[in-house]
């Protein structure tokens, strides 16, 4: 009865390669609790049914963020998407856990995040920022070193065991009300030339009647 109660009182933990499982205890009767600062890395662990494991991915991970109506240099409202991807330090998912919780990323991460990726893009024109890669690739570089910056500000109180690897933003693409209207220039401008160049075939066409006339006159002298 004693096998049947330990063995029926323990459960598995079993991270994947690309993972690390953290443990957290929580004794019934006695003992202490707590996060263990030794991940499960490889293979199966037992542990009893008080004790809950939380799991992390060591390899790097993309976090996709939406934005819409950005406002750009001139007050153009834009859609665009942008991503961020972080890694977490092999190992020290434990501390991780322990410092900044299950959700360090919506806590610490996402808000500053999103804020820098604002502050730069409304520095731009909208053109710039629908097809122009190299000011993209500005905005990228002037968040990395902002989100850094705000990663080391947080470890200097408690350690933030992530790395940030890549920040990519997307170009932007205009909302709806405004592709409606950017469509309609573009037809008024369609329009337009269009209209030029049918004055330009009949103005030719009045250049070479006047000259085949002109040829026919002087034929007839």
């Amino acid at each position: 009865m004693f096998t049947l109660f330990v063995c029926s009182s323990c459960h598995g933990v079993m991270p994947d390669a690309d993972e690390e499982a953290v443990l957290i205890a929580k004794p019934w009767f006695f003992g202490h609790g707590g996060v263990d600062m030794d991940p499960v890395t490889t293979g199966c662990t037992w542990c009893f049914w008080s004790t809950h494991s939380e799991t992390f991915k060591i390899t790097p991970v993309r976090y996709d963020e939406n934005f819409d109506d950005i406002f750009s240099n001139d007050n153009t409202p834009l859609d665009f998407s942008s991503y961020i991807n972080i890694q977490i330090e092999s190992g020290k998912s434990p501390i991780l856990l322990k410092n900044y919780g299950v959700n360090w990323y919506q806590t610490n991460i996402q808000v500053p995040y999103r804020n820098y990726t604002r502050e730069e893009v409304s520095k731009y024109s909208p053109f710039d920022l629908i097809s122009n890669r190299e000011v993209l690739n500005d905005i990228d570089n002037a968040v990395m070193e902002k989100m850094q910056a705000h990663l080391e500000s947080l470890s200097r109180d408690k350690e933030f065991p992530i790395k940030i690897k890549s920040v990519t933003t997307g170009a932007a693409r205009p909302n709806k009300e405004q592709l409606d209207e950017m469509n309609k220039t573009a037809q008024a401008i369609q329009a337009k030339a269009t209209q030029n160049r049918q004055e330009e075939m009949h103005a030719a066409r009045e250049a070479a009647e006047y000259a085949r006339a002109k040829a026919d006159k002087a034929y007839q002298n």
